[in-house]
């Protein structure tokens, strides 16, 4: 389904055809295409991100169920941690390395390669290639957030680089930091740059600078308790350059009605019956009259009247339990690369830590809770009956500060399950318990890591044991470098 919707979005770019000079040219089919375009090429990494954030393959997205949002009646492995049952490390590594990064390589390779015919074809030139990058640095943080250190500096270089080294995990996201300081910069929303093949913002510069500059808050937050002066530079320079600051601001990758550009998760929730809510996060949003329990979860599937979460990775009867609401069933639910919902509870965070970022913890918190609430589509009178509950209000609610904004943007990112295992791996909030049942690899936690692919073990086995050695094994156990508490 994946390949066929690749295929579905990169058919819309034009492609490049060779000329025919001399006799031996008859035997070349002059209408086939034999060369990608830059901007097919980043349109099909624009798919497959998405898909990689989106989807709920039990072979490739676990990661709902790692934040807990999300259990399951069937196939409960996954839920219990088992990671090298479908080798989810090379999906991972397939997927982002081959399936994104390598195709935004190659459109930044030849971009760079072309000649500008005037200012103005420099200036969209310029543009793409910071736009790419920005995908790049994205990608490539992904990567760090799933396993630690991983290939970078010989990456995608198959030929030079048939067996890359790993390069370390701080050194890497520091890298990225500076690519991502260059890529605003170069960035002139005057001009111009792939418009109806960029799937994420229509070629709107200005978006993709504001993007940039909230991935960079991000980025800055997950360095605060590692590198602190760092962090704090960047999260200052992030926020006056310009992050999201509202809702039309969000990164979305808009899918479609047919079943070649459907979002993914219309397999997983409604030809399949297996993905329910989970006990803990039901109970949680109960306990609190959370008005978003109507969209985040399915009305018709109240047990007695009440929304009930099923226990957590344990196999039971689909029917008994809450499953998932009926706007996540949808064909056309646009999948979330970025928001303005998070972008504000970064700010809370940064706020919390003392930073200069136009507001206080308090304020933020709050946005972020009415943002979320706004996406989701709550009234405002129930937006502000939550808000004014003791157990909710940032003055009153228990927790210390980081507490309070990490158990908040833990709901928001409900349907965001990479993002709400981060945070949750980072923010060290809400205490999340792993399953009883959960593989003896996971030695009773729940995961802080992906653990490497199966087959690097054997086609990369010296570079694969150096990294494996340098990050203190290849366990899920292991806390990738910005986790320090």
């Amino acid at each position: 389904m994946r390949i066929i919707k690749t295929i579905f979005f990169a058919g819309a770019v034009l492609l490049s055809i060779v000329s025919c000079d001399n006799l031996d040219d008859l035997n070349v089919d002059q209408k086939a295409y034999t060369k990608v375009v830059p901007a097919a090429l980043m349109t099909n990494a624009q798919v497959n991100y998405a898909y990689f954030l989106t989807n709920a393959s039990v072979n490739s997205n676990n990661f709902r169920a790692y934040a807990q949002h999300w259990s399951t009646s069937t196939y409960t492995d996954e839920a219990n941690y088992n990671q090298a049952k479908r080798n989810l490390g090379s999906s991972h590594a397939i997927l982002l390395y081959r399936d994104v990064l390598q195709d935004l390589a190659n459109a930044q390779i030849q971009i760079r390669e072309a000649q500008a015919l005037g200012p103005i074809e420099e200036a969209v030139k310029k543009n793409n290639i910071a736009i790419l990058d920005v995908q790049i640095v994205m990608a490539y943080q992904t990567l760090v957030d799933l396993f630690g250190n991983v290939a970078y500096s010989e990456a995608l270089n198959v030929k030079a680089f048939p067996y890359p080294k790993y390069d370390d995990a701080k050194t890497v996201y520091l890298d990225l930091a500076a690519r991502l300081d260059v890529a605003i910069a170069n960035m002139d929303a005057a001009n111009g740059s792939f418009g109806a093949a960029d799937l994420v913002f229509k070629g709107n510069v200005g978006q993709w600078k504001t993007l940039a500059n909230s991935v960079k808050l991000k980025m800055g937050l997950h360095l605060a308790d590692v590198e602190p002066a760092k962090a704090k530079a960047m999260v200052e320079s992030a926020y006056s350059s310009g992050v999201m600051s509202n809702e039309t601001q969000t990164a979305l990758f808009q899918y479609y009605s047919t079943n070649t550009d459907m979002n993914p998760l219309y397999d997983s929730l409604v030809n399949e019956s297996q993905i329910i809510i989970s006990a803990f996060f039901a109970d949680e949003l109960n306990a609190k009259s959370d008005p978003r329990r109507d969209f985040f979860f399915n009305p018709d599937s109240k047990i007695a009247g009440e929304y009930k979460g099923a226990p957590y990775a344990q196999q039971v009867n689909y029917s008994n339990f809450t499953n998932t609401g009926k706007r996540l069933k949808l064909k056309t639910n646009p999948g979330v690369l970025f928001d303005y919902t998070e972008t504000c509870f970064l700010l809370a965070d940064a706020a919390s830590r003392g930073f200069n970022v136009g507001g206080t913890a308090e304020e933020y918190y709050t946005k972020g809770i009415e943002a979320s609430m706004k996406f989701w589509g709550v009234a405002s009178t129930d937006m502000q009956t939550y808000l004014a509950r003791p157990d909710v209000a940032f003055a009153t609610a228990t927790g210390t500060d980081k507490q309070k904004i990490a158990y908040q943007l833990w709901i928001a990112y409900y349907n965001r399950g990479f993002e709400a295992w981060t945070e949750y791996r980072r923010l060290d909030f809400p205490i999340l318990t792993a399953p009883v049942s959960a593989v003896a690899e996971a030695e009773g936690k729940v995961p802080v890591r992906n653990i490497y692919s199966t087959s690097d073990k054997t086609l990369n086995k010296a570079n694969y044991e150096a990294a494996s050695a340098a990050i203190g094994g290849d366990l899920m156990t292991t806390k990738i470098f910005w986790d320090k508490f």
